[in-house]
């Protein structure tokens, strides 16, 4: 899971910020038990403010909790990726815009470092570290836009979306990291020219035509799920 003990100071805050990094960053799988015990021993805190940590969560649709049944990770469709994507386009895009304008020499510096890493990583076949570089690249974008409430939404939706990018392991498309970086390179060179209508296009583009991958496989699970819909093709 990649949590780490803290120290007891702002406690709930603390707690809350490492599973949500965790959650965004794909260290959890869709459908995954989100144990608060396990979780509270692992960061070396009382389940208090784990507990609390996740109702939180919950309250963002980061987390599933029914009655009577354990809290996990949502799992997302084909109609729920669709839609959180076309809500990441339109606002990812502005970020990018408004960072073309706003980025510093150390945060494009910091980018071109996380999108060396992510290759590196997909190059060895580390996949949690290649998907964990892509979201903090994405995020370091955001971050450049200087935009704090446009920030905190982006980080609603990666939420959703970061578990679900394990779903490109388990049918072993290396497309997507490769992929990733081509859009990247051109976002990184409009980010360095000063040039937010680049820097939108490239972003747009790394979300929906690098995404078509995460998608043929949400297609796939839709036509697994509908015998109807696979007898009329």
């Amino acid at each position: 899971m990649g949590l780490k003990k803290i120290c007891k100071d702002n406690l709930t805050s603390k707690v809350y910020q490492q599973i949500k990094e965790a959650i965004m960053s794909g260290r959890f799988q869709p459908g995954e038990r989100v144990p608060i015990r396990q979780l509270a021993e692992k960061m070396g805190t009382s389940t208090t403010p784990v507990r609390e940590a996740l109702l939180k969560l919950v309250s963002y649709g980061a987390l599933e909790m029914k009655p009577a049944h354990p809290i996990v990770i949502p799992v997302l469709d084909k109609k729920g990726y669709l839609e959180n994507r076309a809500i990441r386009v339109v606002n990812e895009g502005l970020a990018a815009a408004e960072a073309a304008r706003r980025i510093t020499k150390r945060q494009l510096s910091k980018l071109i470092k996380l999108d060396e890493e992510m290759i590196n990583a997909a190059k060895e076949d580390r996949f949690n570290d290649s998907i964990a570089h892509n979201y903090a690249f994405h995020i370091e974008v955001c971050r450049a836009a200087d935009m704090p409430v446009l920030l905190e939404f982006i980080e609603i939706l990666w939420l959703r979306i970061g578990p679900s990018l394990n779903l490109l392991k388990s049918r072993a498309l290396n497309s997507r990291p490769k992929g990733s970086s081509n859009y990247h390179q051109d976002l990184l060179q409009a980010l360095e020219n000063k040039d937010p209508a680049a820097a939108r296009l490239a972003m747009e583009k790394d979300l929906v035509e690098g995404g078509e991958t995460l998608l043929d496989y949400f297609e796939a699970q839709s036509e697994q799920s509908d015998p109807l819909k696979k007898q009329v093709e």
